[in-house]
């Protein structure tokens, strides 16, 4: 009877004890509303369907403490991970029971206070000896389950090959198949698969612990009110003792290793206590040659390292160098890196663009250079590799509020390395404003000059037929009954006066060339064409003509003042050579230009005959006017052209003319062809 009263006693002290939990349930939870809690339905040891069906685990044992603390009723819904996730956006469940805080993850979701620390590991097959730290995954195949945290710190690495699983456990599986070649998941959640199956043995855990950090309840920010009491209730379960209790259960069972038997235990030590003393023998010899070879090694560091201070030292004082002998040249120098950044600037460049300080890493399209040097050529250098040689451009340069017109002559260039890869460009440019109005009054003086010898050569070229043609006439009163005189004057008189006619037509055509009209040709065909009317002064001498002129060079200049000036140039060379000589002519690109050379093997000219050879009325021939040369240089002016000799007397002159090319032909055509002999 005493039992029964001390019984009933007891029941009615639970009962009160009940009714004073449930006076001490937390006004702001709603007894009567579920919440639904998502897990994932394969994660042990934090949440998992154990061998009996029953929903367990960390995360669960925690949930159901936090139930009791604040009174809240909650349903499990045991989801793939993926899906829980997608359950939580779209509203189905009101929390995520443990999940993994990250800054991605922080601007969608709200965490509770943390209750666990989580790190992710790197699990590779026991025999690989290739991959160490998450660098090592790059170029191979990695698997990871769907929606795991793991894929926002492996983004940066693009060149895995992720494999994306339901659960770690397929995970897991795939690269102990060794369909994988790396697992990165949940350290903790990876062990637990391998010691529930005994295949610790097959596999290993590599480099450190990957990103360890909080791990919480997290909720939408609309049911942010929920982690209010969830956040009281886990401050609770902490100082009452509660988690501990969770925590040694769970994790002292699973992710610590197995525990030896004690048959296994003795047979260790009877094993063990045999080669034991051989061990540790061998460790003392192993350290003693490790000290030698960490001795060795450091001296050999030391040695390296002071080899390393050198080379710094001697690359600092090749930038220095370079530098200075940037500063000493006397064109101003600006280069670029491949991204268009200005990486180098002389201090004549800084002082000509008046900025107050070099403009080092800035865009060029961004600064004061992008007024006068076009981003569209430093564009096409940079991917093309073209260069860009004598170019100038007229710069309105704003100083004090005036606009000031200035020449810029500028130059870019292709940075190669040893790869051949264009790593950036170098630019330099000269302000020629001064140079141009000295050429300007250099070319007035010279045609003054030239002005002067022209009348005194028209003045002895008409001097002669005219002083011919008085002598004749004078002479007619006296002697037109002669027959033969009558038949000498009729024909030197005509002659005399064809002569000057000559005379004019030459001058009219020197002094008033007609407009060239451009179009693109091929130079072997119209070389050919120069050849065909020239071929009876080379037959006349016997001269041995080599062509070598590529098919694919064209020129774009006027056809019949191009064939004007090659007859010009043609005749020149046969006329300089005694009989069997030899004519040379060949041609190739030249950047935007195409060159053709003629040369020959006559008597070549004077240093002083050089000078003069393309003045009006200069000639080395006897009856030679000297209008030839100076036409042909005129012509080659007017289409854009220029014209070059070298000669030595005794040896024959080269005569070096270049004529623009088509636009889309740039330079590296490199074009070149075979010899041919007529």
């Amino acid at each position: 009877m005493l039992h029964l009263k001390k019984a009933g006693i007891g029941v009615l002290a639970g009962l009160l004890l009940l009714l004073l939990m449930g006076m001490t349930v937390p006004s702001e939870v709603q007894q009567d509303k579920v919440i639904r809690i998502a897990g994932d339905n394969n994660f042990p040891p934090f949440e998992y369907f154990g061998s009996s069906g029953v929903f367990s685990g960390f995360n669960v044992d925690i949930m159901n403490a936090i139930s009791i603390e604040t009174g809240m009723r909650i349903e499990f819904v045991p989801l793939p991970w993926n899906e829980a996730l997608e359950a939580l956006r779209d509203g189905q469940v009101d929390a995520i029971q443990g999940m993994k805080y990250s800054p991605a993850r922080d601007k969608v979701y709200d965490f509770s206070n943390p209750y666990f620390l989580s790190s992710q590991g790197i699990f590779v097959r026991k025999e690989n000896m290739h991959i160490f730290e998450l660098g090592d995954l790059n170029g191979r195949k990695v698997s990871i389950q769907k929606g795991d945290i793991a894929i926002d710190q492996l983004r940066d690495h693009r060149l895995i090959q992720f494999i994306e699983t339901d659960s770690q456990e397929e995970a897991v599986q795939l690269l102990l198949d060794g369909q994988v070649d790396a697992f990165v998941g949940n350290r903790i959640t990876g062990q637990y698969f391998l010691q529930r199956n005994n295949q610790q043995g097959q596999i290993k855990i590599v480099g450190d612990p990957i990103n360890p950090t909080d791990y919480g309840v997290a909720v939408l920010p609309k049911n942010a009110q929920l982690l209010t009491e969830i956040n009281k209730a886990i401050s609770k379960i902490k100082q009452n003792g509660t988690y501990d209790k969770i925590e040694r259960k769970w994790f002292g069972e699973y992710i610590m290793p197995s525990t030896l038997n004690m048959e296994r235990l003795r047979l260790y030590l009877e094993w063990g206590s045999g080669i034991g003393l051989l061990i540790v023998m061998g460790i003392l010899w192993w350290n003693r040659m490790l000290k030698k070879e960490v001795k060795r090694r450091t001296a050999q560091i030391h040695t390296i390292n002071r080899q390393l201070e050198e080379k710094m030292t001697l690359l600092e004082e090749n930038v220095q160098f370079q530098q200075q002998l940037l500063n000493s040249t006397y064109s101003f120098y600006v280069t670029l890196n491949q991204s268009g950044k200005i990486f180098l600037m002389n201090s004549k460049a800084v002082h000509f663009l008046q900025v107050k300080h070099p403009l080092i890493g800035m865009p060029m399209n961004g600064t004061i250079l992008a007024e006068f040097i076009p981003e569209s050529q430093v564009d096409d250098v940079l991917r093309e590799g073209s260069t860009y040689l004598e170019q100038e451009i007229i710069w309105e340069q704003q100083v004090d509020g005036q606009a000031k017109q200035l020449v810029i002559r500028y130059n870019i260039f292709p940075i190669f390395n040893k790869a051949k890869e264009i790593t950036g460009v170098i630019i330099n440019f000269q302000d020629v404003t001064k140079q141009k109005d000295m050429d300007k009054k250099l070319e007035s003086e010279h045609r003054l000059r030239s002005l002067g010898q022209l009348i005194l050569g028209i003045a002895h070229e008409i001097r002669n037929p005219l002083t011919s043609i008085l002598t004749y006439t004078q002479l007619l009163p006296t002697k037109f009954d002669n027959p033969k005189f009558r038949d000498f004057f009729a024909q030197q008189v005509p002659n005399e006066i064809l002569r000057l006619n000559d005379l004019v037509n030459d001058l009219l055509e020197y002094a008033r060339p007609k407009p060239p009209n451009p179009s693109r040709f091929r130079a072997d065909e119209l070389m050919e064409a120069v050849l065909a009317l020239c071929s009876q002064k080379i037959k006349e001498k016997n001269i041995r003509v080599t062509t070598s002129l590529p098919s694919e060079l064209c020129i774009v200049a006027d056809v019949n003042q191009t064939k004007q000036i090659w007859i010009n140039i043609v005749l020149n060379a046969i006329e300089s050579m005694d009989e069997q000589g030899k004519l040379d002519i060949r041609g190739y690109s030249e950047g935007q230009m195409g060159v053709i050379e003629v040369a020959d093997n006559g008597h070549g000219m004077s240093p002083e005959d050089k000078y003069r050879i393309f003045e009006p009325f200069f000639s080395t021939k006897a009856n030679g006017v000297g209008l030839g040369l100076s036409i042909t240089y005129q012509l080659l002016k007017e289409n854009g052209g220029t014209i070059d000799l070298t000669s030595q007397l005794g040896h024959g002159t080269t005569m070096i003319i270049r004529l623009p090319m088509p636009q889309d032909e740039r330079e590296g055509g490199g074009f070149y062809a075979p010899s041919i002999r007529y």
